[in-house]
């Protein structure tokens, strides 16, 4: 009998340590993940809400809450007694075509804390040719091969000025004279070759409003191929066969030129050019690729030369495509007119981040991984960049680290980068997700993002993936 009272009073005394852990600050979330319908890209989704419960018996004091991946969120939360809630509004915003995931990440002082919903969106292009390319393969000289390209109007109404295919391939269409918001047409194109070995063209598709300030009032998919059998002499050689234009960012406004010379092969008969034109994208009502000049015109007698100088236009536009397929036309008397000149180009974004994502191996719940290296640099050649502070979301955190060290609001000029540390600290099992969002001035205004927590159209993501075990 003399043992059982200290054993009671020790139950009573695990009763209470277990009563007051139950009483504890307890959040609970109406949604552990939000997703997010396709978009026009560059738009803003309509707002998606979270509700944060305070369903504990003690004070839950929200610290910090963080939306990353091209996802940004305003909230209400402070300190929440017990039974009470706040709302956190999440919106998508995104200028890069194709499906994004973020992360909100919530931190507070429950012991589950950081509690975190997983956020999915797709952009999409106001107007879509899909797919962006075709390949015919191999098809013999003087037979035909068929394929089709989808075009879609993902917002609103347009008017389709002209379709037109480029080379050794034609079209032909059921599209309306406009496409309303979410209606589809079928260009069908057939590729024909006039002589063996590769062959390139163009599908090209403008706006009835070819002034219309909308970037993608113009746009084209690349078509390939390649003639096989008894090789045709064409009387024309051209070099160099295609033209590339190499990466530029987004607000270089000079025009860049090359040009391509043009040699009637043959050692007897002349050759009569028709015509030289330019097919390509259309930004802000200007042709991205035009024929500056040519003396490639009329008769060119056997073994003469002739040039034409391309030149491809400033995109001025944050939301030029990554890649800007066109080509150079030229109709004349050869057996294998029309020829072609492929022209190429791509757009980088003002910062360049190498990786652009990380990979962290498993790690312990409650640890804390080494630092990976992600190395930032400036693609601007202008006025330099710089970072407005980023947003870090999941179990990742951001850590001054590398040769070089970024801060929170690094500014640099071309030439000059700087490294990111990031670490992983786990706080459940299995893998978790999370992102570095990092927007940059001029493009974005600091002041909506930093104090109206307004998302930025052209915020750059750095995807994090990592496993707790």
């Amino acid at each position: 009998m003399i043992l059982k009272q200290p054993t009671w009073a020790l139950l009573v005394a695990m009763l209470c340590t277990f009563s007051t852990h139950a009483a504890a600050q307890q959040a609970t979330l109406s949604a552990t993940s939000l997703t997010f319908g396709a978009q026009i890209v560059g738009s803003v989704s309509g707002p998606r809400t979270v509700t944060v419960t305070n369903t504990g018996r003690a004070d839950l004091t929200v610290s910090s809450i963080a939306a990353s991946g091209g996802f940004s969120q305003t909230n209400h939360c402070s300190t929440l007694h017990p039974g009470q809630s706040c709302s956190i509004t999440v919106s998508y915003i995104s200028d890069i075509v194709g499906a994004a995931k973020g992360v909100l990440t919530i931190n507070d002082n429950a012991p589950s804390s950081p509690h975190l919903v997983n956020l999915s969106g797709t952009a999409v292009a106001p107007v879509a040719l899909t797919p962006g390319s075709l390949n015919f393969g191999s098809v013999a000289v003087g037979a035909s091969a068929t394929k089709s390209i989808t075009l879609t109007s993902n917002g609103s109404s347009f008017g389709i000025r002209a379709i037109s295919a480029s080379g050794d391939f034609a079209q032909t269409n059921n599209c309306p004279t406009a496409l309303s918001g979410g209606q589809s047409c079928t260009i069908n194109l057939t590729f024909r070759p006039r002589a063996s070995g590769a062959r390139a063209g163009v599908l090209a598709v403008a706006r009835m409003d070819s002034g219309f300030t909308n970037p993608l009032s113009g746009f084209t998919a690349a078509l390939s191929g390649t003639g096989t059998g008894v090789s045709t002499a064409s009387g024309i050689s051209l070099q160099p066969a295609a033209l590339n234009f190499g990466a530029r960012n987004p607000f270089d406004t000079s025009q860049h030129s090359q040009t391509v010379k043009l040699t009637n092969t043959s050692s007897n008969t002349s050759l009569t050019v028709q015509s030289v034109s330019a097919l390509g994208p259309i930004y802000n009502g200007t042709a991205f690729y035009q024929i500056a000049s040519t003396n490639c015109v009329g008769m060119l007698a056997p073994g003469a030369e002739c040039t034409i100088q391309v030149v491809q236009n400033p995109p001025l536009s944050a939301f030029a495509p990554q890649s800007a397929p066109g080509s150079v036309v030229i109709v004349d008397s050869s057996s294998s007119s029309p020829a072609v000149v492929p022209l190429s180009s791509s757009i980088l974004p003002e910062a360049q981040f190498t990786p652009a994502s990380l990979t962290f191996p498993a790690q312990r719940v409650g640890t804390t991984s080494a630092a990976q290296i992600v190395v930032v640099s400036s693609n601007l050649d202008r006025d330099g960049l710089s970072l407005i502070p980023m947003t870090v979301s999941g179990d990742f955190n951001v850590v001054s680290a590398g040769a070089h060290p970024c801060g929170l609001s690094p500014s640099f000029v071309p030439g000059v980068s700087c490294t990111l540390g990031v670490t992983f600290t786990p706080h459940q099992t299995g893998t978790i997700s999370g992102a570095v969002t990092l927007t940059a001035y001029p493009e974005c205004n600091p002041q909506p993002v930093l104090i109206n927590h307004q998302a930025c159209p052209n915020a750059q993501v750095i995807n994090l993936t990592g496993t707790g075990q």
